[in-house]
C-alpha cells in the first residue's frame, strides 16, 4: 500500500510530527466552517413568521369587506323601509292621467292622479324604483334614500324643485312675448 504524501514527508523527516497534527488540525476546520447566511431554523422561522403576517393581513383584509358589505346591506335596507313607509298611493284607476318620465333613452308613462302628478311635475314628489316597483314619495324622503345608499342602486326620478311656489306654472326660457 502507497503511504500518503504526509506519512512519507514524516518518514523521511521533512515534516515534523507537531506541523503534521497543525496541517490536519486546519484541513479539519476549513471543512467545519459554517456556511455564510442564516441557518436552517433561522430561514424556517423567518419563512413561517412571512406566511403568518400573511395570512394576518388577507384576514384582514376579508373581514374589511364583510363588514362593508353588511354595512351597505343595512343602508340598502334602512333606505328601502323608508320609501316603503312613506309611499303615496297613485289614486283610483279612474281618475289616473299619465306622467311622463325619462327611463334610461326611453319616456315611460307611470299613472297617477292629477294631484301627484302635478307634484311630481314640479318636484315635491319624485319617483323610485326599489326591487323593478316604482314608488312614489316625497322629495325629502327621495333625498334621504339617496344620501344612504346612493344612486347607483336605486333609480331616482325627480323633476327640478320649483324655486317659488306661487301656484303658476313656470315660464319657459325660450318663451318670446
Amino acid at each position: 500500500m502507497t503511504k500518503s504524501l504526509q506519512d512519507q514527508l514524516l518518514a523521511l523527516g521533512m515534516v515534523s510530527k507537531k506541523t503534521a497534527k497543525k496541517a490536519d488540525h486546519e484541513k479539519r476546520i476549513a471543512r467545519k466552517v459554517p456556511t455564510k447566511g442564516p441557518s436552517v431554523q433561522e430561514s424556517l422561522a423567518e419563512v413561517q413568521a412571512k406566511a403568518r403576517e400573511a395570512k394576518k393581513a388577507k384576514d384582514q383584509a376579508l373581514a374589511r369587506d364583510r363588514d362593508e358589505k353588511r354595512a351597505r346591506a343595512e343602508r340598502l335596507a334602512q333606505a328601502r323601509d323608508l320609501v316603503l313607509a312613506h309611499t303615496l298611493a297613485r289614486g283610483s284607476d279612474a281618475e289616473r292621467v299619465d306622467y311622463r318620465y325619462p327611463y334610461g333613452k326611453k319616456i315611460r308613462p307611470f299613472p297617477v292622479v292629477a294631484l301627484i302628478r302635478d307634484g311630481l311635475a314640479v318636484g315635491r314628489l319624485g319617483l323610485i324604483e326599489i326591487d323593478g316597483q316604482m314608488h312614489i314619495v316625497p322629495r325629502d324622503i327621495l333625498e334621504r334614500a339617496r344620501e344612504r345608499v346612493g344612486a347607483d342602486v336605486f333609480t331616482y326620478i325627480a323633476a327640478q324643485q320649483a324655486e317659488t311656489d306661487d301656484g303658476y306654472p313656470p315660464i319657459p326660457d325660450d318663451l318670446d312675448w
